[in-house]
C-alpha cells in the first residue's frame, strides 16, 4: 500500500501544478530526491524526531519547489509547451548533479521509529511502519482533499485550473496560486520521499524512475484529474506489488509499464479523461 500511496503524493503534485500551469514538471523528482536528503540532515543528522524532519523537509521543498516557480517557469510560461518540459528536465538533472556532488555515491538513510515491528491481523503480517507511513499519506490526501472542497484557497485553485481569465475576472491572483500549487507540490514529494527514505535509503538518482511513474499516473489518470490520479496512483502500487511477488521484483518495473501502455493503447484519454 505504501507504494502506491507514496505514488499518489508523488502524482498529485504534478496533477496540481499541470493544473494551473497546464505543463508537467520533470524537475519534480528531483524536489522528491532533495526532500529526502532534507529528512536524512534533520532526523540523523541534526537529532530531530523523524516525524518532525519529514515535516521541515516538506516546507523546505515545497520552497525549493516555488523557488524554482519563480525563476524558471514563470518567465516560460507563454512559450511553447516543450520549452517548460526541457526547462524542468534540465533542472532535474541540474539539481540531481548537485546532490551527487553534496552526498557524494553514499547512500544515506533516514532514522526509522518502528522499523522491525512487525503485526499480525487477520493471518496477515505487516511491517508497523509500512502502515504508519501509509496513514501519514492518506491524511495527507483527505487533508488536501478537504482543503480543495472546503476552503477559499481550494476554490480559488480550482478556479484557477477550470479558467485562468474568468479567474482573474473575480480578483484570483494566478500568481500567488501558482506559487501555492509549487509549494504544495513541493511538499508532496518531500512527504513521499521521506517515506520511501526511511524505508530504504537516500541517493542522489532515487528521483528519477518514481518521476516517470508519477508522470504515467498522471496521464493515465486523466490529465488535470484529482481523482484519477488518486485511483490510477493505488492502482499502479497495487500491481507492481503483485507482479513482484508473482513474478520478481526486477521485473515488476517494466511489466507496470507494460500494463499502462496496453491499457493507453485502448483508452488514450485516460481513466478520467474528459473526450474533447
Amino acid at each position: 500500500m505504501l507504494t502506491g500511496v507514496s505514488y499518489v503524493l508523488i502524482a498529485l503534485g504534478l496533477t496540481l501544478i499541470f493544473g494551473v500551469y497546464r505543463m508537467i514538471n520533470l524537475a519534480h523528482g528531483a524536489v522528491y530526491m532533495w526532500g529526502a536528503y532534507f529528512c536524512h540532515v534533520f532526523s540523523d543528522s541534526l537529532g530531530f524526531n523523524t516525524y518532525l524532519a519529514t515535516l521541515i523537509a516538506m516546507i523546505l521543498a515545497g520552497f525549493l519547489s516555488v523557488g524554482l516557480e519563480k525563476t524558471v517557469f514563470r518567465p516560460l510560461k507563454n512559450n511553447p509547451d516543450w520549452v517548460a518540459l526541457v526547462a524542468g528536465l534540465g533542472l532535474y538533472y541540474a539539481l540531481e548533479n548537485f546532490g551527487w556532488i553534496v552526498l557524494g555515491p553514499r547512500e544515506l538513510h533516514i532514522h526509522a521509529l518502528a522499523t522491525q515491528k512487525v503485526i499480525r491481523f487477520w493471518g496477515m503480517y505487516a511491517n508497523l511502519q509500512k502502515l504508519i507511513l501509509a496513514g501519514l499519506c492518506v491524511v495527507i490526501l483527505v487533508a488536501m482533499s478537504i482543503i480543495l472542497k472546503k476552503t477559499g484557497v481550494g476554490r480559488a485553485m480550482r478556479a484557477a485550473s477550470s479558467d485562468q481569465e474568468a479567474a482573474k475576472l473575480v480578483g484570483i491572483n494566478i500568481n500567488r496560486i501558482s506559487m501555492l500549487v509549487f509549494f504544495l507540490g513541493g511538499a508532496f514529494a518531500a512527504a513521499a520521499g521521506s517515506f520511501v527514505g526511511s524505508l530504504t535509503s537516500v541517493a542522489p538518482g532515487m528521483g528519477f524512475r518514481p518521476m516517470i511513474i508519477a508522470f504515467v499516473i498522471v496521464v493515465f489518470g486523466g490529465m488535470g484529474s484529482i481523482m484519477g490520479t488518486v485511483v490510477t496512483g493505488l492502482l499502479v502500487g497495487v500491481l507492481q506489488n503483485i507482479l513482484a511477488y508473482v513474478i520478481a521484483p526486477k521485473f515488476a518495473y517494466c511489466f507496470t509499464m507494460l500494463s499502462l501502455l496496453a491499457v493507453f493503447v485502448m483508452r488514450p484519454k485516460g481513466l478520467f479523461g474528459e473526450d474533447t
